[in-house]
């Protein structure tokens, strides 16, 4: 770890190498760099068996870091590095994540440091994963199978996958070097069932092939992050009594396990909660693609020229579609930095705070609200954010945005692998919706009922382009659709009550029956929370004077950004009336019009939000695109000739494909 790190504008720069810089010792931080600049993911699926290059780059990389302890201890520099490689290398993001953030990040949470005392793990010779997903069944999480029987003789553990459908789903698929996993399972010592505990076990031996009682598929490739991803099941695989990450619990000399969690639920809240680590940086690296995709498509607008008949040779910037798409992704981009912020921050006092003595929020779809609602909240938001963000680029860039050298291919696949990855974002959102409505249905959260928002708007401010109407907008829009969910669920609670007094025996799932025409209410409630959270977040980072971070015309980004999700969000706004038609209508406008005031300012903008143009740069961000593609991919010899002579039978490069 960097002691001595530079003060000032260099910790807070968005450059992410600047910012490393000031993390790292400066040797350090220029070897990283340059590792990451030096590789393109290249590799097919049908290596991945036998490819262990994300591995050997794990390794090369972590030679120019602390021990992987310190990094996962420092979340600033955590969050840089998961930028960096993001940026670089989504699936070498994947395997640092895996690495660092969730094997070792298990094991300085719940006190498994010791289970490494080689350093294998600390200085990444040995490969890192996390193994907790089950593919047999949804929701696993909740019902984790797989066992670690304790052996009172041995005082040691064997793991034991009951059936196929326990097996466990994780990139450890290419064999070849040393591979460890922390691996949830539920811990069973004699008629104790102890709940779910991680266990640092051996995928593979020293000689790379799989350690006794572990079996490893072969590879499933997975196109958006090409990783060897594959299927582990265990079979009596014997596991040290210090392998296991006991975080406080013991075992006695008469095999009794003691825990100092008060329930199942609160034990798997703090097994998984590895995950805030996860939450709390994955936004930065979201954040980072947001920056660097609207950056790219920006200058690639910036220097295109229009044939459409309406105004031949017109920039295609002139177009008011694609000043909302392309200066609204720069907004949005913003905002998404000030939510990485807002979850740096929210992690950073979750750190300082007495671990909690059990979830908050009811484990009802999935564990992850529990384990820390806002930060999940923050990791769904990001990671749906940003793929909507480079899903509209790609199609702005036309056939420029499908070239995967051009990264918005691999930016795409990397975050709509994130809305399941690291937590579904679609059970954080039900389970953070049913928890709102029934936080509101208590009597000392009642609203003061419907009139509360006037249809003259009143409540909010009167101009949609200032910064603080969205976040007000939208906090009201959470309030009417909490008061509404919890109403609902009131009145069916009561009809079912009715029912069953009736008929007894009616129904063995009551929650089922309360919730299940519920579900997509309570999903867009979850939603629009997500969305005040990351609102709040964002007029706060257009007030804020952040030292090394000065992004011209903050407050116009933020707001610009809110009119985007305003006129997303226009049915729910309208159906609850919190806008009227009217204002809904004006939104195009009041768009329109914030595009103008940015208009002579977005090449500075673009500089102050671009994060990665020294390590991912594209022919895209080029002044001229079309020549920087042809000396980036080789034109041949007699390009240049037939392009002198005439341009009828087009161009072509080393493919044979004409342009």
């Amino acid at each position: 770890m960097n002691t001595e790190r530079r003060p000032g504008e260099e910790a807070d720069a968005i450059d992410v190498l600047t910012r490393l810089s000031a993390l790292l010792p400066p040797r350090r931080a220029a070897e990283f760099g340059q590792l990451l600049a030096d590789h393109r993911a290249e590799h097919g699926a049908a290596a991945l068996r036998t490819d262990v290059s994300a591995h050997r780059r794990l390794a090369r990389l972590a030679a120019s870091l602390p021990p992987a302890a310190e990094v996962v201890a420092d979340a600033d520099l955590l969050a840089a590095l998961s930028e960096a490689t993001a940026l670089a290398d989504p699936s070498l993001y994947q395997t640092f994540l895996s690495h660092y953030t969730l094997c070792v990040g298990s094991l300085v949470l719940l006190g498994g440091k010791a289970a490494d005392p080689d350093g294998a793990l600390a200085h990444a010779r040995t490969k890192g994963s996390f193994l907790v997903t089950e593919i047999g069944d949804a929701g696993s999480h909740l019902g984790i199978r797989t066992e670690a029987r304790f052996d009172p003789a041995r005082r040691a553990f064997t793991l034991h996958t009951p059936d196929h459908r326990a097996a466990k789903f994780s990139s450890v698929a290419a064999l070849g070097l040393p591979q460890q996993a922390v691996v949830c399972a539920r811990l069973l010592t004699g008629a104790q069932n102890g709940g779910v505990f991680s266990f640092l076990v051996d995928i593979t031996g020293a000689d790379g092939r799989p350690a006794p009682g572990v079996s490893v598929s072969g590879p499933l490739p997975v196109g958006a992050l090409p990783l060897p991803y594959g299927l582990v099941r265990f079979h009596g695989a014997r596991i040290p009594y210090d392998r296991w990450l006991a975080d406080g619990a013991g075992i006695d000399a008469t095999g009794v396990l003691h825990d100092p969690q008060p329930s199942a639920d609160a034990r798997l809240q703090r097994t998984l909660s590895c995950g805030q680590g996860l939450w709390a940086t994955l936004p930065s690296a979201m954040a980072g693609l947001a920056g660097r995709s609207a950056a790219m498509a920006w200058r690639f607008s910036a220097g295109r020229r229009s044939h459409g008949r309406l105004a031949p040779g017109s920039p295609v910037l002139e177009y008011r579609t694609q000043q909302h798409a392309v200066v609204g992704a720069l907004a949005a981009a913003f905002s998404l930095r000030c939510t990485a912020r807002a979850a740096l921050s929210t992690w950073a006092g979750l750190r300082a705070a007495r671990p909690s003595d059990g979830p908050g929020t009811a484990m009802t779809f999935s564990p992850w609200a529990a384990v820390d609602r806002s930060l999940a909240l923050y990791k769904a938001h990001s990671t749906r954010a940003v793929a909507d963000l480079v899903d509209s680029l790609q199609h702005r860039c036309g056939v420029s945005g499908l070239f995967d050298h051009n990264r918005l291919p691999g930016y795409l696949g990397f975050a709509r692998a994130f809305d399941n990855a690291g937590g579904d974002n679609t059970l954080i959102l039900l389970d953070a919706g049913r928890a709102l409505a029934e936080e509101r249905a208590r009597p000392d959260r009642r609203s003061a009922g419907p009139g509360r928002f006037p249809s003259d708007q009143g409540r909010f401010p009167a101009d949609p382009t200032d910064a603080a109407w969205w976040p007000a907008v939208v906090t009201a829009l959470q309030d009417r659709l909490a008061d509404d969910l919890a109403a609902a669920a009131s009145a069916r609670t009561e009809a079912l009550r009715r029912s069953l007094h009736r008929s007894p025996h009616r129904s063995l799932h009551r929650d089922l029956d309360l919730w299940n025409p519920l579900l997509e209410d309570a999903l867009e409630l979850g939603d629009v929370q997500a969305r005040r959270l990351a609102a709040e977040a964002a007029v706060e980072g257009s007030t804020a004077h952040r030292r090394g971070w000065p992004v011209p015309q903050a407050a116009d980004l933020a707001a610009l950004d809110g009119l985007r999700q305003a006129r997303c969000l226009a049915g729910p706004l309208l159906a609850t009336g919190v806008l009227t038609p009217s204002a809904v209508r004006a939104l195009p406008a009041a768009m329109d019009a914030l595009c103008d005031r940015l208009r002579q300012a977005l090449p500075d903008i673009v500089a102050a939000l671009d994060p990665g143009a020294g390590l991912a740069r594209t022919a895209l961000d080029e002044p001229d695109y079309a020549a920087a593609l042809l000396a980036a991919h080789g034109a041949s010899a007699g390009a240049s000739a037939g392009a002198s002579a005439g341009s009828s039978t087009g161009s072509s490069d080393r493919t044979g494909s004409t342009s």
